[in-house]
C-alpha cells in the first residue's frame, strides 16, 4: 500500500546520509517513476527534502528532520532480517518489503553476510501445490474468511468448515491452524491432507488464542539417539550404495556400523512410533531390512504377505 510505503520511506531517509533513487526503487520494489511520485508527495506534505545532483549525490531530508533509530544492534538486525526473509520466501508480500525497509537502511548484501542463518520456505519446483495452497489459505487467514475442506483424516474423507487462525510450518511440513465448527474446537491439518479447499464469503470473528497447542501424535518421538520411557531400540540394515537415497527419509547421523566387506550398514535408534516407524521401514522395503525388535519385523512380513496377495494373479 502507498502510506506504508511512504511511512518506510521517511525511515530510510531519516536514518542515512543519502541515498539515491534507485536504491529506494530497488529496496520498495518498484519503478524510480513510483520513488519520485512518492518523494514528491512528501514535499506536499511539508517534509523537506533534498535532493544532491551529480556524482555521490542522492536524496535526504535536512538534519532537523533526521531521528536516531539505533536501538537495535547488528546482531538485532541480522536476526530480524533473516526472520523476515523468511517470510518473504513464502509470500512476496509488499508489506514485508515495507518493513525490511524500515527496520533496515543498510544495504541488503551487507546484512546477508552477517547472519548466521538463512531461512527459505519455498519449493524446490516451480509448479509447488503445497505452496498455492499456504498463498490461498494465508489470503483467506488475512481477511477472515471461512475455508470449506476437502480432506483426509486418518479415518475418513470429508468436509470441514473451518475458521482459519496461522500457517504453521513444522518440521518439514505445512499445516492450517484452524477453528473446526464440526469438532467445536482448535485443529491442525497438514496441508498435504487438503484433498480441495474453497474460500467463502462467510467471514468470521477471530477469537483470542495465547498459544498452540499441537496434538499428542506430533509430541511422540520418532527418532532419538536416546532410550527413554516407552521407546524401542529399532536396528536395520541396509546396502551402503543406497546410502544417499535413505537420507531423504531418516538422518544420517543414526548411521552406522559400515562392514566394508559386506557394503552393508546399520541404522540404529530409538522411537516411541513403532507404527509410524512400520509405515517409513513399508516405503523403503526394496532398501533396508529390519533386524530388531521383532514386533516390527513381523509387522513387515504381515504386510509383505498382503501385498503379495493383493497382486496375486
Amino acid at each position: 500500500m502507498k502510506i506504508q510505503r511512504l511511512i518506510g520511506l521517511l525511515c530510510v531517509l531519516a536514518d542515512v546520509d543519502k541515498i539515491t533513487v534507485q536504491e529506494l526503487a530497488d529496496r520498495f520494489e518498484v519503478s524510480k517513476r513510483t520513488i519520485f511520485r512518492d518523494l514528491d508527495t512528501l514535499s506536499l506534505a511539508g517534509i523537506p527534502i533534498i535532493s544532491y545532483p551529480g556524482i555521490g549525490g542522492g536524496i535526504s531530508v535536512i538534519e532537523g528532520y533526521k531521528i536516531n533509530k539505533k536501538i537495535l544492534s547488528t546482531d538485532d538486525t541480522s536476526k530480524i532480517f533473516t526472520a523476515l526473509k523468511g517470510l518473504k520466501s513464502i509470500n512476496n508480500d509488499i508489506s514485508v518489503n515495507n518493513l525490511m525497509a524500515k527496520l533496515m537502511p543498510e544495504r541488503e548484501d551487507d546484512i546477508f553476510s552477517q547472519s548466521e542463518f538463512a531461512i527459505d520456505f519455498s519449493a524446490w519446483f516451480e509448479d509447488s501445490v503445497t505452496h498455492d495452497k499456504a498463498d490461498s489459505l494465508h489470503k483467506a487467514i488475512c481477511n477472515n474468511h471461512c475455508v470449506s475442506l476437502e480432506y483426509v483424516s486418518k479415518n475418513s474423507r470429508e468436509i470441514r468448515i473451518v475458521e482459519p487462525y496461522k500457517l504453521i510450518f513444522k518440521q518439514s511440513d505445512w499445516y492450517l491452524y484452524a477453528y473446526c465448527r464440526k469438532r467445536n474446537d482448535f485443529r491442525l491439518f497438514k496441508l498435504r491432507r487438503i484433498v480441495s479447499h474453497e474460500v467463502l464469503a462467510d467471514i468470521f470473528e477471530r477469537q483470542k488464542i495465547t498459544s498452540i497447542n499441537l496434538e499428542r501424535e506430533y509430541a511422540k518421538d520418532l527418532f532419538s539417539k536416546h532410550c527413554r520411557n516407552g521407546s524401542v531400540k529399532v536396528i536395520l540394515e541396509y546396502d551402503v550404495k543406497d546410502e544417499f537415497e535413505l537420507t531423504k527419509k531418516i538422518d544420517a547421523s543414526f548411521f552406522s556400523n559400515i562392514d566394508s566387506q559386506l557394503d552393508t550398514g546399520q541404522i540404529c535408534f530409538y522411537t516411541s512410533n513403532l507404527s509410524s516407524i512400520s509405515n517409513l521401514v513399508f516405503e523403503m522395503l526394496d532398501k533396508v531390512r529390519v533386524i530388531s525388535p521383532p514386533e516390527l519385523y513381523n509387522d513387515i512380513v504381515n504386510r509383505v504377505k498382503k501385498v503379495n496377495v493383493f497382486y496375486k494373479g
